[in-house]
Formats: structure tokens, sequence, C-alpha cells
């Protein structure tokens, strides 16, 4: 090979090696640019979710930013907030708008993320997200100490469910050793608040189990089957109190507690008739399964104490407690 040939060769491979770097530089700064873009739009959507008056706004911020994957393979924002706090943020947000601030959103330094704390309960009251392996797109709203997930709630099914199990645990187990109903039951009404806001404005479907005040609602017991011990036990506690449990037919038991209250133990009036529950009806429709139980010192204790037959079961398909 001649001088001059063997100079075009070794030109030539400088000019590939400056193209092919040149090409891997624009590339880099093509994806940077590209990812931060994506980081403005974040903040448009955090801006939105922050200071939004538009309840539709909320909503849809939030979604995107519970999804939004900001990291990437060029760019790592060492700062961030969680997926659980966006939920948190948004029910705060959603509260507000309503002029209902119930909770107060804070943040553990340690652990590094942000909670609710219910004011009079500040002492167990604090409550996160958590998520399951099988439910990536919902979370459950968990207090921190026990574990109970008191409901779950997923923006793409726009779902909302209060787990009866949870609820019972804390709240009828728990909370009644240490606070007065007064204070457990302005909690109640939290949950309630968000589920009603969550069907106003968004149309969620929402399924408040024991904490459902409307007549009609038919809460199934975990266990099938007709519970004749159980039923036996509760003519016994309610003639005690003074009250009556009157029976008609197989399927039919009727408990009368006065001032336009019952409560009908009876088997499922539109499913199988091996699926048994209850009834709760009240003339003003504001009176829940879990209102009687404090209400009536004989009905909790007979519900705690057949606990295994008679505990309303909660939606199996977000819960398997």
């Amino acid at each position: 090979m001649s001088d001059e040939q063997e100079k075009r060769v070794i030109n030539s491979r400088e000019q590939g090696d400056e193209l092919s770097t040149t090409g891997r530089l624009m590339n880099y700064n093509e994806q940077l640019k590209r990812e931060l873009g994506k980081g403005l739009d974040f903040t448009r959507q955090l801006d939105r979710l922050i200071t939004t008056t538009d309840p539709h706004e909320l909503f849809a911020a939030a979604d995107k930013l519970t999804a939004f994957q900001l990291n990437s393979a060029y760019l790592i924002y060492p700062q961030q907030f969680s997926k659980a706090d966006y939920y948190l943020i948004f029910l705060n947000r959603l509260l507000q708008q309503h002029q209902n601030e119930a909770v107060t959103l804070r943040a553990d330094e340690d652990a590094d993320e942000l909670y609710h704390e219910f004011p009079e309960i500040t002492e167990d009251g604090h409550f996160t997200f958590t998520f399951a392996d099988n439910t990536e797109q919902g979370a459950y709203y968990t207090e921190r100490t026990t574990g109970n997930a008191l409901f779950y709630l997923n923006f793409q099914e726009k779902v909302m469910r209060i787990n009866s199990h949870a609820v019972t645990n804390l709240m009828v187990l728990d909370y009644t050793k240490r606070y007065h109903f007064e204070v457990i039951h302005r909690f109640e009404q939290y949950l309630l608040a968000i589920g009603e806001y969550l069907q106003q404005d968004f149309d969620f479907d929402v399924d408040f189990s024991v904490l459902d005040p409307a007549n009609g609602h038919f809460h199934p017991f975990r266990q099938a089957g007709r519970p004749e011990q159980a039923l036996d036990k509760l003519f016994i506690l309610a003639s005690n109190a003074g009250r009556m449990l009157t029976t008609s037919g197989v399927n039919n038991a009727v408990l009368d507690l006065g001032m336009g209250t019952s409560v009908q133990i009876i088997a499922n009036p539109n499913g199988k008739a091996a699926q048994w529950g209850l009834v709760v009806t009240d003339d003003q429709q504001q009176v829940s399964w879990f209102d009687l139980l404090f209400k009536y010192e004989f009905l909790r204790d007979w519900y705690m104490e057949n606990i295994e037959i008679l505990e309303i079961a909660a939606d199996a398909r977000y819960f398997n407690d």
C-alpha cells in the first residue's frame, strides 16, 4: 500500500469515529432534552395538584402523578415525593375544596414520607398509603402502627372500598379503649366524607360497608349459612336488654331497637339463600351497623363474641383478611 493510500484509510477511520461520537453526543442531548421536558410536565402536574380549585383538574393531576416515572437512565432526581404521598396530598386537597380539612398532612423526616394525622387521636392516628403486589394501580389507607388498612382507593378503576375487618379491629376493638365515641364518630364521618366526595365529584363506585347508613344495604356475614347459635344468643341478650328479637319464617329475624330503628338478620334477598347477613333500617337513614355497635353494648358484645361467624365480609377482590 502506498503512503497516499494509507493516509486515505486512516482519514476515513478518523472521520467514522468522529461521526459515531458526534451521533452519540447528539442522541444523548436529545434524550436529555426529552427527559427535561418530562420533568417540566411533572412540575406542571404538581402545580395543579397543589393549587387548582377545579376538582377535575385535581383528579387528573393526581392520577398522572401516581403513575409518573420521573427517573430515567439519563436523568435522576434524588429528591422526590413517593406515589403514596400523592394519594395523601390528593385527599387533603379534596377535603380542602369541600371546606372539610379533617386531617393534617405532616412530614416524617426520619422515614422520608408524608402522613395524615387525625387531630384528636394524634398518639395513634398516623395514616399513610401502602401498596400490594397484585394491586399496583390502587393503594390502601393504612394506620401505621397497627397496619390496619381502612380502605382501598383506585384512581384508574374509580373504586373505593371500606375494609370492614380493619375498621372493626382499629375503631371498635382498639380505639374504644382510649377514646370517647364522639372522637371515633368524627373519624367515622371523615372516612364517610372521603367516599361521598369521590362519588359526587368523580362518580366513584364506593362501598362504605359497616359505615353505610343507607337503609336496605345488605351486609353479608363472612361465614355462609344461617347463624343458628348466634341468633339464639342474641335472643337472650336482647331480652335481657329489654329488646325483642322476632322471627318470621326461616329466613328472617328482626331486632326492634325502638325509635324507628331495627336490624334484620336475613338471607341475602338478592342472591343465594345460603348467604346470610344483616340490614339496618332507621327512619332518618343516619345510623349504620358501626354506630349501633357503640350505641348498644349488648349488640357489640354479641357481635364480637361471635365474630368468626358474624363478621361483615369485606370485598374479597381487594381484601383477604
